[in-house]
């Protein structure tokens, strides 16, 4: 039954992949680097800052499930409100490890988590090594946003493997938190 259920989310998945992909803020189109790691290959390594300004490494192989999040701004009411939701659903898995991704400094991602208590995830920034822009194929490549990271979910099997990837179409649009949420439950069970 678990194989099945696999099998059906990568296919669903794989459907979305196979598509055109555009991404859009304010109706206009933005370009995005775009070359995305597909359901079921190796999910990249990459270093990312913390709050603390330590380097954590996420992607690849871990022994944990991992959820890879990124967003354009910790300082954006959509933003904000998606880390505070995935803050409060992740706490009911402890041992799935979460972070989402901002070009943000690492300071304004730790006056976010104080401010809002977040405890669950991890806020990190992509500032330094700008290895998740480029590795995840997130990063806005033209216009008054180049640079930043568009909308993105990325679910990480304990063998390092992408099991669930949603690229959201708009910046103003939030993931759909239920997917996100069962592709974790289920990878937890593998």
């Amino acid at each position: 039954m678990k194989k099945i259920a696999v099998v059906l989310l990568i296919l669903s998945t794989t459907f979305l992949i196979a598509s055109s992909i555009v991404v859009k803020s304010e109706g206009k189109v933005l370009m995005v680097k775009g070359n995305y790691p597909n359901v079921g290959e190796d999910a990249p390594i990459v270093r990312v800052v913390k709050t603390d300004l330590s380097i954590k490494t996420i992607g690849g192989k871990s022994g944990r499930v991992q959820v890879i999040a990124t967003v354009p701004s910790i300082d954006t009411p959509v933003c904000s409100l998606e880390s505070k939701r995935f803050d409060d659903e992740i706490k009911n898995y402890p041992n799935v490890d979460m972070t989402v991704v901002s070009m943000d400094l690492p300071f304004a991602d730790d006056r976010f988590c104080e401010g809002r208590g977040i405890k669950n995830i991890d806020v990190s920034s992509d500032f330094a090594h700008r290895e998740v822009g480029e590795k995840y194929g997130v990063v806005i490549t033209d216009g008054e946003l180049k640079g930043l990271l568009i909308r993105s979910i990325f679910v990480i099997g304990k063998d390092g493997k992408i099991m669930y990837k949603e690229i959201v179409p708009d910046l103003g649009m939030h993931p759909d938190y239920n997917k996100v949420m069962n592709a974790v439950e289920l990878a937890e069970l593998l």
